[in-house]
């Protein structure tokens, strides 16, 4: 019986050995380029059955993070108490991530972090609790929009229609909007969650501290190749 693979994602299933994350494990898109007739790049599996995520958790295991401590050090004092109240910002939502990020940022490191966060389309108990414990027990202060509800809802279902994607909203103001309140306060220091490349991007995204620019805009000027939720500007 013939399969259709469908939103550009590989015919074929295949399972990493180690990890058992399958190939249909999109990677990161550039969302203003995402459509119906995309081509998926999704996680890298070679012959043997070994994921590039597998493979860097090994190699992860041989970092010095004493040498990669100093590389920070010099990056915070680079910028520590240089533009206002704030040095820093800290996209999040309360997870794992930005409540590490930020309570080292300040309380090892010396920092003021601000957070910054983009709701999720809808709360769960225990995520808005989360959020809240983060910027109380963190001692922090937070932005937090106020987004236009209806657009947010119209988008989301267009990009589960169009692209089976119902994350692609959330995505684009997760990473667009900490931008924006960084460019209006004029904080270049942002400190992201992990690395993408680490659960499967592009193996060689491991070994740079800085995120593509593309991820946050659009080079091309030709509006009519422009997309959101799968469809034209």
């Amino acid at each position: 019986m013939s399969h259709t693979a469908l939103f550009g994602l590989p015919k074929k299933v295949v399972f990493c050995k180690k990890t058992l994350i399958s190939n249909q494990r999109p990677n990161s898109a550039i969302e203003f380029s995402h459509n119906i007739h995309s081509k998926k790049e999704t996680l890298n599996i070679n012959k043997a059955g070994i994921s590039d995520t597998w493979k860097y958790s090994r190699i992860k295991k041989k970092i010095n993070f004493k040498i990669r401590e100093t590389f920070l050090l010099k990056i915070l004092d680079k910028h520590r108490g240089k533009y206002g109240k704030y040095d820093c910002i800290v996209p999040g939502s309360g997870g794992k991530d930005s409540c590490f990020a930020t309570h080292m940022l300040k309380k090892k490191y010396g920092m003021s972090p601000l957070t910054v966060t983009w709701p999720p389309i809808l709360y769960t108990d225990y995520g808005k609790k989360n959020y809240f414990n983060w910027i109380k027990s963190c001692e922090v202060k937070n932005i937090l929009p106020k987004r236009d509800e209806i657009l947010m809802k119209f988008l989301t279902r267009e990009a589960v229609i169009n692209l089976m994607h119902p994350f692609q909203s959330f995505m684009i103001g997760q990473k667009i909007f900490p931008i924006k309140i960084a460019l209006k306060y004029g904080i270049p220091l942002i400190f992201y969650g992990e690395n993408e490349a680490e659960h499967g991007n592009k193996f060689n995204e491991n070994f740079s501290s800085q995120r593509n620019i593309n991820f946050f805009s659009h080079n091309n000027k030709n509006i009519d190749e422009l997309f959101l939720a799968g469809k034209k500007l």
